[in-house]
């Protein structure tokens, strides 16, 4: 007994199965993860390390250069980056995609360990993180309330930050704008001279007496104690009578050189909401974490947080997750539309609503099937598995089409009962059926092995696409015959429907035009038989045109996305101020502001020390901006996102004061850690020389059509003062260099306690050594600052050191060993590819020294390699198709024949992509993969009812005649069922489908043209190589 046997005999028992799969399908379909893309993101792990003080190029020479060496030992490092910038380094570990999160996390930890004494002692620990510097925040939560600044600040701080930092799948949480609590020790330098104290010996007080250490462990006969003494500040007072130093004169109190105020640090960042202050919060999720589910956590914890604070408002200003569910909810809607549209040119071919029916029954069944096998392999829905359902639509109809026409065939022209005609129509097709899925799914085996980035996105549009059509074949043994067997009446009994009256009419006025359009095609089929040198040269020119048109055809790695949110940001002058940073900020608000599709859009100034994120150019600091803009959705607005972005460009451009800008959609580059679509890396032994060649590339590059934005990563134009200390004149004073520096840093900014102090409402309070506000020096008063020894000797800096003034670097880059420096831009209204391509031109003209190298990079690299790997994963898939076809028909010969239809289906390919302007890219390469399994299958059909009207003893012609009388309707309806499917994805109807319509254009240019095309070049070349076969025998 078949499976078809069982199903239709068995119908109660097939009836039930079927219900039992729907419930599975639901269960399913509620608790699938909801992605905007699969688990993509390469495996980077970030080391922070915070240096205080610290110029960018010690800390990649003291820090950075160390850390690079050792995790280079480490097994599957693909990439190391670093960044070095004031008091800042992060270092950047990328794994192969094979490696585990957690794993590459650990060994990056057990090399830190290992080298920690080779670094700086007095760093702040390094901090392991598992997201990339480049992450963006998925959810931005704005406070505000009736308290001061500092209050808001120490709730978020405390309170706050660590309530949403014990979210599941939270990786950090910044805090932006407020004011944060701080203990200042406003040291006055008259009582300081008075007594010949240096200010470092203050510093170095409060570090010795501020600490909790253990004592070990006392025991007696009864009982053990441990024993731990007690010495952390628990209020002011104990700050201020701290003993800094006994003479013969008596003892010397804090208070006696200093007051100790609780006050607040310095401001280095703010956050703007629509123009007004206020503090936030930026949460980052951790690299595998799922943003919707830890949105949806985090948005829980938020309404909790509301009923505890009544008195503050929370806002959410970015929130990543609702354009995730609106392009879901979206692509679902196309899906659906899909259905519809394929359901009725199933019924305009077929003309009968039972047999309709049938299929439209196994459609949300073989769905809810992959659904339910989708969540078995822990699948996500998402844009990528979504568009494998909606590709499927019409292809996994096709196998139950042709079980349709054969038991149609039974029940009509052999006369046989419905049940009679459903068993054996069906269990005639098995083997078909198999054979036809078998090639459709065997070209998506390559795709799931190629590695890299190709494999991360496409393996699950491949998984979803082989859990369809398996569901297909299913279905086709088993719904399809039973609900035939059930419906298939009489012809006369199908005339009483009246309700289907207009709809027949509609189907029989197509059946008759396709009655004749076969004829016709009949007609044509036989003259080019008769002239098939003229067929086959014409089959030759049209091919010849069709390569001569894909110069014309850029590329890129996947097409942009209107996301209906953009980012802003700035950089402003070297040396500006936060509060001139916020100025220019202000007038770019303003420019935002006036966009009419605007529905949202907040600013952050400056970077928080040790901030998660990165600057799109420039180091994290007060000379930065960035801004978020929310957009109504696409299909609310007249103007898409890349207009709206074209008129902000062009006002911002008349900002003065910035020195450089960005302005990008959410998700501009389909890999994250790629900064920009354009990126020319600049890579050597020396920055200077890096920067001085990389200023004029810069301003070349810029007149290259179609590259905007164009800017450099880092400059040398920050203001530094070079101090080099006279060691001998230091010596006789007593005075490391070290001492020295503490001094002036306590001078000019104030110099941080290493141990931090718990006060009643807030732990961890920083303490700050400086001069009060009237003796701190500035740069004017720098060479003629006071050092003094612990002895009471003193000198002027003057005297102790030789002071330039010069331009530095803001930040220093590293890639694998090398200095890097990055020159960032966009492509607008060319193919990236164009625009890169003249770009090496323009490099392929600068003389660079030895030993310095400039490269294209950025998504061109990525873009070679997916598109390198996916015409691999295509010459396997022909391979693998012939192969098939070899084992199918057991002729090396016929496969031949069939896989003519290949080549034919570029024709409607180029065509495709040509005519609507749409580049070569991944996806499009990704619908030429599958195109070649799908197109084979209707000339399979056709070659396989020649030669079985050969073996009945018709001649080759007659055969070819017949077999194409035969299977004119069934490739026209299955080919046009497909296309069907697959319309509202090309058309772009839905929010988020923008991305992945290229394959759906691919595969239905090609498919159109392959079946037009095939329908007559097939049987030629078949009956040519008949020929051919038979003047050898004989």
């Amino acid at each position: 007994m078949t499976l078809v046997d069982f199903a239709v005999e068995k119908k109660y028992t097939t009836i039930a199965a079927v219900f039992a799969v729907v419930l599975l399908g639901l269960a399913a379909l509620i608790t699938l993860n909801i992605q905007l893309n699969p688990d993509t993101e390469p495996v980077v792990v970030s080391i922070q390390t915070q240096y205080s003080g610290v110029s960018a190029s010690d800390i990649a020479e003291q820090i950075n250069e160390p850390l690079e060496e050792e995790l280079g030992s480490i097994e599957g490092v693909e990439s190391i980056s670093s960044d070095a910038m004031e008091g800042v380094s992060l270092v950047s570990v990328e794994f192969d995609y094979d490696k585990d999160i957690n794993t590459a996390a650990v060994d990056v930890q057990n090399v830190v360990s290992k080298i920690r004494n080779e670094l700086p002692q007095d760093i702040e620990e390094p901090q392991i993180q598992k997201f990339s510097k480049s992450d963006r925040p998925i959810l931005t939560l704005a406070v505000t309330g009736p308290r001061s600044d500092t209050e808001l600040r120490t709730l978020a701080d405390n309170q706050l930050k660590n309530r949403l930092q014990l979210i599941r799948g939270v990786a950090s949480v910044d805090v932006y704008g407020g004011k944060e609590r701080e203990i200042q020790i406003n040291v006055d330098r008259n009582a300081l001279a008075a007594y010949n104290i240096p200010i470092s010996l203050i510093t170095k007080r409060l570090d010795e007496e501020n600490i909790n250490f253990p004592g070990g462990r006392l025991t007696t006969n009864e009982q053990e104690y441990l024993l731990r003494t007690v010495g952390e500040y628990e209020n002011l007072e104990e700050i201020k009578n701290l003993i800094i130093s006994s003479t013969l004169q008596g003892k010397i109190y804090l208070k006696d050189l200093a007051a100790v105020k609780d006050n607040f640090a310095e401001i280095r960042s703010k956050f703007r909401v629509e123009g007004q202050e206020t503090v936030a919060l930026n949460i980052l999720k951790q690299q595998d974490a799922n943003t919707v589910q830890v949105v949806d956590n985090a948005k829980e914890t938020i309404s909790e947080l509301e009923n505890e604070y009544q008195d503050l408002n929370f806002k959410i200003t970015e929130d990543q997750s609702e354009f995730v569910k609106l392009a879901i909810n979206n692509m679902a809607s196309t899906l659906f539309i899909g259905i519809i549209l394929t359901i009725i040119v199933i019924f305009l071919f077929l003309e009968n609503w039972r047999s309709t029916l049938a299929v439209s029954i196994s459609i949300p069944t073989t769905f809810v099937l992959t659904l339910a096998l989708m969540k078995g392999f822990d699948l996500s829905l998402n844009t990528v598995t979504m568009t494998g359902l909606i590709l499927s639509i019409g292809m996994l109809v096709d196998n139950s089409i042709v079980v349709i026409e054969n038991v149609t065939r039974h029940f009509e022209e052999l006369g046989k009962p419905a049940f009679k005609a459903a068993v054996e129509g069906t269990n005639e097709m098995i083997l078909a059926v198999i054979a036809g899925t078998t090639t459709s799914m065997i070209v998506l085996v390559p795709v799931m092995f190629i590695g890299g980035f190709v494999q991360q996105m496409f393996r699950p549009l491949s998984m979803t696409l082989l859990f369809a059509w398996t569901g297909s074949v299913i279905s086709s043994f088993t719904i399809v015959p039973l609900v035939l067997s059930l419906v298939l009446k009489a012809e006369e009994d199908k005339r009483s429907l009246k309700i289907f009256t207009v709809f027949k009419k509609i189907a029989a006025l197509f059946t008759k035009l396709l009655d004749s359009s076969r004829e016709y095609y009949l007609k044509l089929l036989e003259k080019s038989l008769n002239n098939r040198a003229i067929v086959i040269t014409i089959a030759v020119v049209i091919l010849i045109v069709t390569l001569s048109l894909i110069p014309l055809i850029g590329s890129e790695m996947t097409p942009v996305m209107d996301s209906g949110q953009s980012y802003i940001s700035i950089e402003t002058e070297a040396g500006s101020s936060l509060a001139k940073t916020e100025e220019v900020a202000k007038k770019v608000e303003k420019i935002a502001a006036d966009v009419p599709e605007l529905l949202i859009y907040s600013t952050q100034l400056g970077f928080e020390p040790g901030a998660s994120t990165q600057a799109t150019t420039g180091a994290n600091g007060v000379q930065q901006a960035f801004m978020s803009l929310t957009y109504e959705d696409r299909n609310s607005r007249k103007r898409s996102i890349w207009e709206i972005q074209d008129g902000l460009r062009s006002e911002i451009a008349k900002v003065p004061g910035i020195k450089a800008y960005v302005v990008e959609e959410a998700g501009a580059t389909s890999v994250s850690t790629t900064q920009a679509p354009l990126v020319i890396r600049l890579s050597g032994k020396d920055p200077k020389i890096l920067y001085d060649f990389a200023e004029g590339l810069a301003e070349q590059i810029k007149k290259v059509p179609g590259a905007v934005n164009i800017n450099l990563r880092w400059a040398l134009d920050s203001p530094e003062y070079h101090l080099k200390i006279n060691r001998e004149r230091a010596a006789e004073l007593g005075l490391s260099t070290k001492e020295i520096s503490q001094q002036i840093s306590a001078s000019v900014d104030g110099m941080d306690a290493k141990e931090e102090f718990n006060l009643a409402g807030q732990d961890d309070l920083n303490i700050l050594v400086k001069y009060k506000d009237e003796q701190m020096f500035h740069k004017n008063d720098l060479e003629n600052l006071i050092i003094v020894s612990s002895e009471g000797k003193s000198l002027a800096l003057r005297e102790l050191a030789e002071i330039k003034v010069i331009e530095g670097p803001n930040l220093i880059s590293r890639e694998n060993m090398q200095y890097t420096l990055d020159i960032l831009g966009f492509s607008k209204d060319r193919a990236l590819s164009k625009v890169n391509k003249d770009i090496k031109a323009v490099i392929n003209q600068y003389q660079l020294p030895t030993g310095y190298t400039a490269q294209v990079t950025g998504q061109q690299d990525d873009m070679n390699d997916a598109l390198t790997r996916l015409a691999v994963a295509l010459v396997f898939s022909v391979a693998f198709i012939y192969l098939l076809l070899v084992s199918q028909f057991k002729s090396l010969i016929h496969p031949i024949t069939i896989m003519i239809s290949l080549p034919l289906e570029l024709v409607g390919v180029v065509a495709a992509l040509v005519l609507t302007n749409t580049y070569l890219s991944m996806p499009a390469m990704m619908g030429l993969i599958l195109l070649s399994g799908i197109a084979v299958n209707d000339a399979i059909h056709l070659i396989d009812f020649v030669i079985e009207a050969e073996k009945g003893g018709k001649e080759t012609k007659a055969a070819i005649l017949e077999g194409a009388r035969l299977r004119f309707r069934p490739i026209l309806m299955t080919t046009f069922s497909t296309l069907a499917g697959m319309t509202p994805l090309a058309l772009e109807l839905a929010i988020g489908t923008e991305q992945y319509s290229p394959l759906a254009k691919v595969v239905m240019g090609g498919l159109f043209s392959s079946t037009m095309l095939l329908l007559i070049f097939v049987p030629v070349i078949y009956s040519l190589f008949e020929d051919l076969k038979r003047k050898i025998y004989n």
